[in-house]
């Protein structure tokens, strides 16, 4: 599969929701690349199905083109914006700032009463 890539990936391992049409659900974002991701998803989705990918401000629509268990790829209908991907490499290179930032805006949203 390796040899199959065509743009370099990152490797998040964070939390991110994905839309079908009639259900949501939680799923790790693995890894992701401007045409396409790795998910694990709570639940399971069909090879074909169309989706959005939600990560923070991004919302991705792309359709599933593999399955194995509870793990997917999901390819792009358009290439995440450079700029998008640039945030994303943010997150690799400073985790720890990341999770800091996380936990701060689940607990604003959690006393604004807007979180799960």
């Amino acid at each position: 599969m390796q040899g199959q890539r065509k743009a370099n990936r990152l490797y998040l391992g964070v939390p991110a929701v994905l839309t079908l049409p009639h259900q949501q659900m939680r799923c790790v974002l693995g890894d992701i690349s401007a045409i396409g991701a790795h998910l694990k998803v709570d639940g399971s989705v069909a090879k074909g199905a169309t989706v959005r990918l939600d990560f923070h401000e991004l919302h991705l629509f792309g359709t599933v083109v593999w399955v194995r268990g509870n793990e997917c790829g999901v390819r792009f209908y358009t290439p995440v914006d450079p700029e998008d991907m640039q945030g994303m490499l943010w997150i690799t290179q400073n985790r720890d700032a990341y999770e800091k930032l996380t936990r701060n805006a689940h607990a604003s949203e959690w006393s604004q009463g807007i979180w799960e």
